[in-house]
């Protein structure tokens, strides 16, 4: 009982001391207001940062399934010290700790969040997104592409310290994309369900290949190469599916339509929305 009562005790002194410091209060509503896009080069200079261009850095931690006191720690870790002795100002938004760093580009935000990672006890995993390069007016941007970042990271770590807007553009644009597809129903006619439809019904591999020859960037041989086929197989399915799917594969608009579909949806899903 002890013991646990111990643990309460360390989250309330944690989040007192979050609340009670001035110096912390004053600095979160100035990065609040930058984030919310309220704030202008005033707001930078009563937090002590240069002019710009700047970076918004995401850090999400947890100790097992316990958010709250991890994210205490990290605020309390990145808001330590004198303002001058520290390169970024920082803010606590639920469980969600927000960094304004200058801009010295994305290597220099990852090595940051290292050294976070690196003063935290073994036990605290850490999610961090890292925003886009971005002056005041366009923080709001920085926050979001950081928090699509944080959210990649935290999906798929990959043994990455972090993920950023800069260099995991492409699969952000794909959740985007794939959000976006999730508030609609898919036609019945789908050119994509219908070759999935089809291969469920008469086991062919059409969805497979024309993956395959988007990835191939529509070159046969290397197509057939990915799937371990003859290219002549390629042209043979390439040629079924456009009469299956009734589809103009030679079109380019045609052509990045299916691409995209491909690329939001796993393997399957067509064929199972198609039954349901």
């Amino acid at each position: 009982a002890l013991e646990s009562g111990a643990r309460t005790v360390a989250l309330h002194l944690l989040r007192a001391r979050a609340s009670a410091d001035l110096e912390r209060q004053v600095e979160s509503d100035g990065v609040i207001q930058l984030l919310e896009g309220r704030g202008d080069a005033l707001v930078t200079a009563q937090l002590g940062l240069p002019v710009g261009p700047f970076r918004v850095v995401a850090l999400q931690a947890h100790v097992g399934d316990d958010q709250h006191a991890a994210a205490l720690l990290v605020f309390e870790h990145v808001t330590t010290g004198f303002g001058w002795a520290r390169p970024g100002r920082s803010a606590l938004f639920g469980t969600t700790v927000y960094t304004v760093l200058p801009d010295t580009g994305v290597a220099r935000a990852r090595d940051w969040i290292a050294g976070v990672v690196a003063a935290l006890p073994s036990d605290v995993e850490v999610h961090a997104g890292i925003g886009g390069p971005a002056d005041i007016d366009q923080l709001t941007e920085s926050r979001q592409e950081a928090d699509e970042s944080l959210t990649l990271h935290a999906a798929h770590p990959r043994g990455r310290i972090a993920v950023s807007y800069d260099d995991d553009w492409d699969e952000i644009l794909l959740g985007r994309l794939r959000r976006v597809a999730a508030t609609g129903r898919i036609p019945a006619g789908h050119p994509v369900a219908r070759l999935a439809r089809h291969d469920h019904e008469h086991g062919t591999r059409h969805v497979e290949t024309l993956r395959a020859w988007f990835d191939a960037q529509g070159d046969h041989r290397a197509a057939a190469d990915l799937l371990g086929v003859h290219p002549n197989t390629v042209r043979y399915r390439m040629r079924r599916m456009a009469e299956i799917a009734r589809v103009d594969l030679d079109c380019p608009r045609t052509n990045l339509a299916l691409a995209i579909a491909l690329a939001v949806e796993a393997d399957g899903p067509f064929v199972l929305r198609e039954q349901s």
